[in-house]
Formats: C-alpha cells, structure tokens, sequence
C-alpha cells in the first residue's frame, strides 16, 4: 500500500482501513478474421483508499481444515472521498483493516440507487476475510 503515512496521520484515529483495488480500462476491438468483439484490458492502474471501516463479529464455527471465516464491515471512505466510477459491486481490493491483510469485497447499499449518495464521504460496505496475520 502506498498512502504516505503522513496522510495515514492526518486521519488517525479513524483511518484503520487501507484499501487497494486493482483497476482496468476496457478496449473493445474488432476480430479480423471473425467479426467478432473482442474485449481486452489496458492501462492496469492501482487506486487506494483510506477508509474508517467497522468490522462486525463473526459467527464463527471451530471446524477442522481452511479457515473461511469473513467479517461483515461498514464505514465511510476518508480520502479519496469518493469510489472511482470503476469500482462495481462484487469489486476486490487488497487490504489492510486495524492492521490485519486480507481480501475485502465491496457490496452497494442496495437500498438506494449509487448515485444518489449524498454525503460528503461516501459509504461503503463489504465483506473483509483475513488472509495473513498483522
């Protein structure tokens, strides 16, 4: 993750997520020998969020093999204010949330239209699963 740590500061307390969504842009182009569309990507960029995110207990279960448990979270993004356009619902993001790496997966708030958001930094919702330790 690359946010400078003086940004990290600025927000502190609050800032305990850092979240990193690989994202690319989409070229469609025209197969000479078929016709057919052909979608590729280009331009591979990495855009980072601080975010103050709260994670949910989970209902965890002791069970024998993989450890699959996720924690539920919400919060409102920090810097960045707002989520690039890119960024869809079901969209990964490397993360880092109270010091702990994982995977976190955005969810919309269904029940209103994403446009429609309103305040000044925008929520954001997900499912965060820890893949290594701090």
């Amino acid at each position: 993750m690359t946010i400078p740590a003086a940004t990290v500061a600025k927000y502190a307390p609050h800032g305990n997520a850092q979240l990193s969504f690989q994202l690319a842009n989409e070229v469609y182009s025209t197969d000479p020998a078929t016709g057919n569309t052909i979608t590729t990507t280009s331009n591979s960029e990495s855009v980072e969020y601080l975010a103050a995110i709260k994670l949910q207990s989970p209902d965890w279960k002791g069970e024998p093999g993989a450890d699959n448990t996720t924690y539920s979270c919400e919060g409102r993004l920090l810097t960045p204010a707002k989520l690039d356009t890119r960024i869809t619902n079901g969209s990964q993001a490397e993360a880092v949330i109270n010091g702990y790496r994982g995977r976190f997966e955005f969810v919309w708030d269904l029940s209103m239209p994403k446009n429609d958001y309103s305040d000044l930094r925008q929520q954001i919702r997900g499912v965060f699963r820890v893949i290594g330790g701090p």
